[in-house]
């Protein structure tokens, strides 16, 4: 993992400018205000429309948060050409009750555990006796316990809110490689996408016993083709990213289809490389787009309402986005990957009319 984030192609740059280019006029512009001294003002849809998103912060190496280089530190580093220890990867984010905020990173082969209240940074590398071989997918449940889901290890391990290994779900004959998962925690039910077999196996949280399978690989309502990314919405509805057919497809808890929407296409709605997907408290479907380096925000209709976003290294810019989380209080945090950071905005509910 080199430090710092290489040049983009002029090619590449060229025509996601021209894919940005969309009939959503005025949609994929932020607002950028004048700000205080070191504050970053960036909302959309720009005025005179009500700002839906705001941009909160960045967070682009624990290291930095952990501690500050000495001069000749950073100056050897420069000269050496060395890495920074923790700088990020991130795949996939999420957050707890507590607002402890889990970060997979497969390139270094561990998970960030970062306590944004406290400012507490640790890793998480092994999994009892077996380091992590690729961390992928996270989860957290009400006790804020840690789900890592590891591609090679295939299976789904289970650690304490401070890092302890606690126990695994599935492994290999179960799980052929897991990647995205979700918890409903009011049904106690585990979901974890099988990207390779084209399923989502549901297992129980509390003893790990495998339940069902959801999906078969195909076209139809309700088959899947490489699904990648899954997020319990509203009612424990499952949204997963349904990656090669390129839509979000809709199920119940039970797995029962419910709704798709989406296709392939080169405008806005329409998906080039979709990743991570989310759904805010009001059923609003947040959609990343690694081609378009974009996230668009649908209604539980799948209609577009917004989005915003696109290619660049500045706050609000992205650079391949990937995995998607919204906590509790509607914060939404984006694993850009390529930019090695995660991204934290806000989404503004209407203001209820007295």
């Amino acid at each position: 993992m080199k430090n710092g984030v290489s040049k983009v192609t002029v090619l590449r740059w060229l025509l996601l400018t021209m894919v940005m280019i969309a009939p959503c006029v005025g949609l994929q512009a932020a607002e950028e205000q004048p700000a205080q001294e070191g504050i970053i003002d960036l909302a959309w849809p720009p005025k005179p429309m009500p700002t839906r998103i705001r941009y909160l912060n960045t967070i682009a190496s624990f290291d930095d948060l952990k501690r500050e280089k000495g001069f000749w530190e950073k100056f050897l580093e420069l000269i050496r050409g060395e890495e920074q220890n923790n700088q990020l990867k991130p795949m996939a984010v999420a957050v707890d009750g507590q607002g402890r905020m889990s970060v997979a990173d497969p390139t270094a082969k561990l998970v960030h555990v970062y306590d944004q209240k406290s400012g507490d940074y640790w890793v998480i590398e092994e999994a009892g006796d077996f380091p992590l071989v690729l961390p992928v997918g996270l989860a957290v449940d009400e006790k804020s316990n840690i789900y890592v889901s590891d591609g090679g290890l295939k299976k789904i391990c289970v650690f304490s809110p401070k890092g302890e290994y606690l126990r695994s779900i599935g492994g290999s004959g179960q799980i052929e490689r897991p990647t995205s998962i979700a918890i409903d925690v009011s049904r106690r039910l585990l979901y974890v996408v099988d990207t390779p077999a084209h399923v989502i196996k549901v297992f129980n949280v509390d003893d790990g016993s495998f339940i069902r399978t959801i999906g078969k690989r195909g076209r139809k309502e309700g088959e899947l083709n490489f699904p990648g990314y899954v997020f319990i919405g509203p009612k424990g509805r499952i949204h997963v990213n349904d990656a090669l057919n390129g839509r979000i497809q809709v199920f119940d808890h039970r797995g029962k289809f419910i709704d798709t929407f989406g296709r392939f296409g080169d405008v806005t709605g329409t998906f080039a490389t979709p990743k991570g997907v989310a759904v805010d408290s009001d059923g609003n479907i947040y959609v990343a787009d690694a081609g378009f380096d974009n996230i668009q925000i649908f209604n539980s209709q799948g209609r577009l309402l917004l989005y915003f976003g696109r290619p660049g290294q500045a706050p609000g810019e992205f650079w391949t986005p990937s995995g998607l989380y919204i906590d509790g209080k509607d914060r939404l945090y984006v694993a850009d990957a390529y930019n090695r950071r995660v991204q934290i905005f806000q989404y503004v509910k209407k203001a209820v009319k007295q």
